[in-house]
């Protein structure tokens, strides 16, 4: 069963009927992302499939897709990353629920039945985002135009010659 995802996460409810969610949202849609790029109305979409392993432990898989634009830190033009985080989420109550449980779960201690979808997929984009993003191709480095005026500098030590050189006298 697939619908739009709601404001609120009820974690062991859709766990426990294994509700599959898919929803489209814009990059405005998401504060804190939406401070990093610059593309506001591009679409970010978002699947999450919630299902019960072990009959008791709430468990997330989930994929998100978007185009970022994001400033290259190299050369300080427009860098745009193709994201698409995929993550298998387990909501475990205590770590000794997670010894049995596969590998391929990423954990996470976690006591709240219920919690915001935006920032959970936030922070799942977040993860993902590079912390300093450069194009593939070799760009140019900023790099100022201006010749460094080089000025000749005294030595400091040449009044200590010319102490030196007074004493002998």
């Amino acid at each position: 069963m697939k619908q739009g995802i709601p404001d609120t996460i009820k974690l062991f409810r859709f766990a426990s009927r294994s509700l599959t969610f898919s929803q489209r949202y814009q990059v405005k849609d998401l504060p804190r992302i939406s401070k990093l790029l610059s593309n506001q109305d591009s679409t970010v979409d978002v699947k999450l499939s919630f299902n019960l392993e072990e009959g008791k432990i709430p468990c997330i898989k989930g994929e998100i897709k978007l185009d970022a634009a994001l400033t290259c830190q190299r050369c300080l033009d427009e860098v745009s990353l193709h994201l698409q985080p995929k993550f298998q989420l387990a909501f475990l109550q205590n770590e000794q629920q997670g010894e049995t449980l596969s590998a391929s779960f990423e954990t996470i201690l976690n006591t709240d039945e219920e919690f915001s979808t935006i920032e959970f997929i936030t922070d799942e984009v977040l993860i993902v985002i590079p912390m300093t993003p450069m194009h593939k191709h070799k760009c140019a480095s900023y790099q100022d135009t201006q010749p460094i005026n080089q000025q000749k500098r005294e030595n400091p030590f040449a009044i200590l010659q010319q102490l030196k050189n007074t004493t002998k006298e």
